[in-house]
């Protein structure tokens, strides 16, 4: 069982001491703002949990509700005052965003000294020009769910040089930055899509697997390697009003190596990754 909770209690543990020194330094604690435009998207669901989170650290957030009739340029104004509010540190966008506004002028505008999931232009250039392999101490901003996987497999014991992984998403915030990083590790890695033809022949093929499809459990047991290595980035709502992940958990189980669940698995670590970057975002601010 790959459990993420003690890993992002972890990090969160290491957050205190690191906020009390913004405090000393900036006359307030470190400030998030969530911007969300529906509140029953996956990434909804979320939202209550990061400000609770934020909320128990002492971290300052506020949520924004944008109303989507502003479209696309009322959303770039926002972004331009959330740039120049000093009393801002960070800012989490939450997707999915209305349609046409996934544009190059959308991305470029975000603030990328604010960007804590690392959706800016600059931040997204930044890790596909980097080549460390130590992707934790790059010094900037990178994608929370796709940072959260590197750091579950390290947590765990995991190795990554060298072995075939399989990643089931090919979205700029999981699948395209998870990959790169996991390239930069020493891995071979295959990008798995809708196109892709006999997707379980390259499972079947593969140390590990990633999935991210948001497909309620459907990553069976036939479909993957004996002693295989599944990280679940899947959220979804099951039939019975439940959350759970893309694989079938119950199913793999006894045929693979090792497995994170839903709830409890790659979720908590990204929240944790989250509030961590909102520190570091007041750290910069505050010249630490």
């Amino acid at each position: 069982m790959l459990e993420g909770k003690m890993l992002a209690q972890k990090i969160l543990a290491a957050l205190p001491e690191r906020i009390a020194g913004v405090k000393a330094r900036a006359g307030r604690p470190p400030f998030l703002a969530i911007v969300n435009y529906f509140d029953d998207s996956p990434s909804g669901i979320y939202v209550k949990r990061k400000i609770l989170a934020c909320e128990k650290l002492g971290v300052g957030v506020r949520l924004i509700k944008p109303d989507p009739k502003e479209g696309l340029p009322g959303f770039l104004d926002l972004l331009a005052r959330l740039k120049n509010d000093d009393a801002i540190d960070a800012v989490m966008i939450e997707r999915p965003l209305p349609g046409g506004f996934e544009v190059p002028a959308m991305w470029d505008a975000i603030p990328d000294g604010k960007d804590v999931d690392a959706l800016s232009s600059l931040n997204m250039g930044r890790l596909f020009i980097s080549k460390t392999r130590d992707i934790e101490r790059a010094g900037f901003f990178t994608p929370c769910t796709a940072l959260a996987v590197v750091r579950l497999l390290s947590h765990h014991n995991i190795g990554i040089a060298g072995k075939k992984i399989a990643v089931a998403n090919r979205s700029a915030v999981v699948g395209c930055p998870l990959s790169h990083m996991l390239t930069g590790m020493d891995a071979t890695v295959t990008v798995c899509h809708t196109k892709t033809p006999d997707i379980s022949g390259i499972f079947k093929t593969s140390d590990i697997v990633v999935t991210a499809v948001g497909k309620v459990r459907w990553l069976k047991a036939d479909m993957v390697a004996q002693e295989a290595v599944i990280i679940d980035v899947g959220t979804n709502i099951d039939e019975n009003g439940r959350m759970c992940g893309d694989a079938d958990f119950e199913g793999l189980k006894d045929k693979v190596r090792a497995m994170t669940p839903v709830p409890g698995g790659v979720g908590p670590v990204t929240l944790a990754c989250l509030i961590e970057a909102c520190v570091k975002a007041a750290e910069n601010k505050a010249g630490e």
